[in-house]
């Protein structure tokens, strides 16, 4: 109904863009689908059986026999299966896709050959294969710059100096097959089975990489020391920057620059990183870091993952290189990041000495917007679990809204569930609350700031309304894998949950709603925020009391957050949100919500965000 009011307010000319707006929403890979294929690793072991494939268990993938190839040429290639989703690729033909294609092939390849088999078999074929031709690009760049490996030594060495790169021999750095723009630009190749399968684009100016593909991309950037041995050991660095420090320092036989920085871990990745037995995480000595290398690790099989502990004497490469550390011997005092069960402080020691050196950064992401919040909060951290209730028609959902991209836009993978309002409704909130200024009155610059918006990394559900809770979460676990969601928001509750005569019904299931969301926080160290609608309403002081259903809510909650209104009990009455429960500090307290209807903000008002600046934040991958 908001959309069509919306739409009819519009000239012919202003509608049609707005209609592009909502056309993109819902065709952008933000889009988390309801309907995500599950399947299980003792599922997919068993239908493997039952065809009689040989499988090869890896660390992160199954590795079979590919049945989509059909030429002799890929008579040896492989299909590596992810064994938490199922996605596979071919390290031959490139053709990936969901489990469900890969066993429509066994199965066909497994029965009886007729025409209509094998038409159907080249219809598979065609659905999977990636036409994405990246070689031809990249001969493109070569053909129109310099590569590094034929620079004259004065221009290579002016390079060094405007990129702030390490003090690096030409022939090291040739290896990367780098190449060089007059822009100034530097471009690296993504390699996945020895093809070129996307770039990195690193830029004069301080630290900013650009990756193309900007998603789901299966290669990295691979650096071997010339000479060394093979031993089945890789350093995993986030940055090129970290890269050629390592390398310059000859720290490391083998070297391995993420395409996304911290951002992300595509699962076409993982198949690259089979060789490996171990692999040593070099990240950064902040929160967000630490988090991330613990969240890598559980996709790449934290058994033969190391990680480099953040602290004051092992920052991230780059600055351990500019600071004269031994990189060698930081490597060499990695630690594992498996272990069992049972524990003792030695082993504990070292992970509270990096909390005391960083404490600001364990607090959590702090709030740009609501500084006022992070006083009391501290930050947002993963693995926690808040509950956000107030009176009907409080600003709830444009209060979180906002909270949450205030968050996005500092790069936290935010995966929203909104069960009560449209998607596009949500999209249209979140769009005004970022350039801060009205959409209706500029639609002059909607592509520029919806093309803005499109780089933040926030994913919407497609579900609305009443929803079975094991789905729900079926969707939430398989997009934190896929997309390294560090934030869920759900609103709210009791949409999720329907209308039941019986309230005993009624407080079970919410309760069940409850612990999923707890145990998901915990197991996935993902932070959620949960909206809850209260049980009484205005006429008197909410508390965690209020908070609709049992008592359970309030008390597996880490946070409780109460938008408190009022301004229709008192003449001189605000609006403001009370911190109630505050597990990680224990400090309570308000913070005043004065609504900017222009802005559709809470926060205080200050100058216009400028896109170009939105652009800036979500190109940069700082570490």
């Amino acid at each position: 109904m908001f959309i069509k009011l919306l739409a009819r307010s519009l000239t012919v000319e202003k509608y049609d863009k707005f209609y592009m707006f909502c056309h993109r929403l819902y065709t952008t890979s933000s889009i988390v689908n309801d309907s995500i294929p599950g399947v299980s690793l003792s599922q997919i072991k068993q239908i493997l059986k039952q065809k009689h494939v040989v499988t090869v268990d890896g660390h992160a993938c199954i590795i079979i026999e590919c049945p989509i190839c059909n030429s002799e040429k890929f008579k040896k290639s492989k299909v590596f299966i992810n064994k938490t989703t199922g996605y596979f690729v071919c390290d031959k033909c490139n053709s990936k896709g969901e489990w469900n294609i890969l066993e429509k092939f066994l199965a066909l390849t497994k029965s009886v050959q007729t025409s209509d088999t094998q038409k159907e078999l080249e219809t598979l074929r065609n659905a999977v294969k990636d036409e994405e031709n990246y070689d031809l690009k990249w001969n493109d760049i070569i053909k129109s710059n310099q590569q590094i490996a034929n620079l004259s030594s004065e221009l290579y060495e002016k390079i060094l100096n405007a990129f702030s790169l390490p003090k690096i021999s030409q022939e090291n750095v040739s290896q990367l097959n780098g190449v060089y723009a007059t822009t100034p630009l530097l471009y690296f190749p993504l390699i996945a089975f020895g093809n070129v399968v996307g770039y990195k684009i690193l830029s004069s100016e301080p630290e900013i990489e650009q990756t193309v593909p900007v998603s789901n991309v299966g290669g990295f950037i691979i650096y071997k020391q010339k000479g060394a041995r093979n031993d089945g050991t890789a350093v995993v660095v986030p940055t090129i920057h970290d890269l050629l420090a390592i390398a310059s320092q000859n720290a490391a036989n083998v070297i391995i620059c993420l395409p996304y920085n911290l951002q992300n871990l595509p699962q076409q990745l993982l198949p690259n990183f089979e060789n490996f037995k171990k692999l040593i995480l070099w990240f950064g000595n902040d929160e967000p870091s630490w988090y991330t290398a613990r969240q890598f690790a559980k996709k790449l099989n934290e058994k033969r993952c190391y990680f480099v502990r953040p602290i004051d004497t092992q920052p991230r490469p780059k600055l351990a290189a500019d600071k004269g550390y031994n990189l060698k011997s930081i490597l060499m005092n990695a630690q594992p990041i498996w272990h069992k069960s049972i524990t003792t402080f030695d082993d504990l020691r070292q992970d509270v000495l990096c909390d005391l050196q960083n404490i600001d950064k364990v607090q959590g992401v702090k709030w740009k917007r609501y500084p006022s919040l992070n006083r009391i909060l501290k930050g947002h951290r993963r693995g926690e679990f808040t509950i956000l209730t107030g009176p009907t028609g409080s600003g709830k959902t444009t209060f979180i809204s906002e909270y949450s991209l205030d968050l996005a836009m500092q790069g936290v993978n935010t995966l929203w569930g909104s069960f009560e309002i449209r998607n596009s409704r949500l999209a249209r909130t979140m769009l005004q609350q970022m350039v801060e200024v009205p959409l209706e009155d500029n639609l002059d610059k909607f592509n520029t700031y919806a093309d803005a918006f499109n780089k933040l990394p926030i994913y919407f559900m497609t579900f609305h309304g009443q929803q079975n809770v094991k789905v729900v979460m079926d969707a939430v676990e398989h997009a934190t894998y896929v997309h390294d969601i560090a934030h869920v928001i759900i609103d709210n509750m009791q949409f999720m949950m329907g209308v039941s005569d019986e309230s005993s019904d009624r407080f079970w299931r919410q309760d069940k709603i409850i612990a999923e969301f707890r145990n998901f926080s915990t197991k996935y160290n993902c932070h959620v925020t949960l909206v809850i609608h209260p049980r009484k309403e205005r006429d008197e002081e909410l508390t965690t009391l209020s908070i609709f259903g049992s008592a359970k809510a309030s008390q597996e909650a880490d946070n409780v957050l109460i938008i408190q209104d009022k301004r229709l009990t008192s003449i001189k009455g605000k609006k403001y949100l009370q911190v109630a429960k505050n597990r990680y500090s224990g400090d309570l307290g308000i913070m005043i919500l004065d609504f900017d209807k222009t802005r559709l903000s809470f926060s205080q008002k200050k100058k216009v965000v400028k896109v170009e600046d939105v652009n800036k934040i979500t190109d940069t991958k700082e570490m």
